[in-house]
């Protein structure tokens, strides 16, 4: 058994959102086995710590007071959870970043996530995590995440209104120097979904962050097919409407299932506000 070590690494994947993080969760989960001898591996698979912090991050990022006790407990369970294991630790969860805009009342990008770091300085201590954010061009991002939160987030505004209600929005830029003021330039890694991923190898930069080779990331199992894929616009339309009719969250959590296994019935008779 390894002994405790607060220099143990720890890498703590923030997000963002829309980023390819579904898709790294279910690689890292399907490699598991073959990295556990050097890796501890922490993705937010259900009943675990990570879903819940990440749950939390969000939730904390939108009524900081109402869930501080909470995000702090949790941070407190981690850094136990911590010692006693001396394997390189990657945290990752797309929602620590905080809540995604289109979420509530969210229409910025991210303007709590220096106070959510500073949480996990001060409760996952003496552990000095690195922070790894994975951002994706700005313009594509948001189609995306409108999408994304109309879909999962209960957003009735058309992409036009979204843009609008976002176009004096913070920049990647703003995150990152939030992120470099709260924890030094040294311990924060940023990395352009577009730059050297794939899709059957996701999060190449990061596992080369916490020490792969690519000889090694190539040797890993691969995945097959994409995951959390956006709606077609006919089911995106379909699923805006049903967001106005206020249903309860059960129901439309039933029915958002179903619109996404079956696109096909949706191709035609919605209009869009925007090309695809």
């Amino acid at each position: 058994m390894t002994t405790s070590s607060p220099s143990r690494r720890v890498i703590v994947h923030i997000g963002a959102q829309k980023t390819g993080s579904t898709s790294l969760h279910k690689f890292l989960a399907r490699n598991r086995d073959a990295l556990a001898s050097r890796f501890d591996i922490r993705v937010p698979e259900r009943g675990t710590l990570t879903r819940e912090l990440g749950k939390t991050c969000a939730l904390y990022s939108l009524r900081p007071k109402k869930q501080e006790a909470s995000l702090v407990s949790l941070l407190q369970e981690l850094r136990r959870d911590l010692e006693g294991d001396d394997r390189v630790c990657i945290i990752s969860h797309e929602n620590i970043i905080g809540a995604m805009m289109g979420r509530g009342s969210e229409r910025d990008v991210y303007p709590e996530v220096a106070r959510i770091i500073a949480h996990f300085e001060t409760h996952l201590a003496p552990f000095k995590p690195d922070y790894v954010l994975y951002t994706r061009k700005i313009a594509a991002w948001k189609v995306s995440v409108h999408n994304q939160a109309v879909k999962s987030d209960g957003y009735t505004g058309s992409f036009a209104a979204f843009e609008d209600e976002t176009a004096d929005s913070r920049d990647w830029v703003d995150v990152r120097r939030d992120m470099e003021a709260t924890v030094g330039k040294d311990r924060v890694r940023v990395f352009a979904l577009e730059d050297g991923s794939s899709p059957e190898r996701p999060g190449r930069q990061l596992l080369r962050f916490a020490g792969l080779s690519d000889d090694e990331i190539d040797t890993l199992t691969p995945l097959e097919g994409l995951s959390n894929q956006s709606l077609n616009a006919g089911s995106l339309e379909f699923m805006r409407q049903l967001n106005k009719l206020g249903v309860n969250q059960p129901a439309r959590k039933a029915m958002a299932e179903l619109i996404k296994n079956n696109q096909s019935l949706f191709v035609a008779g919605f209009a869009s506000d925007r090309k695809a």
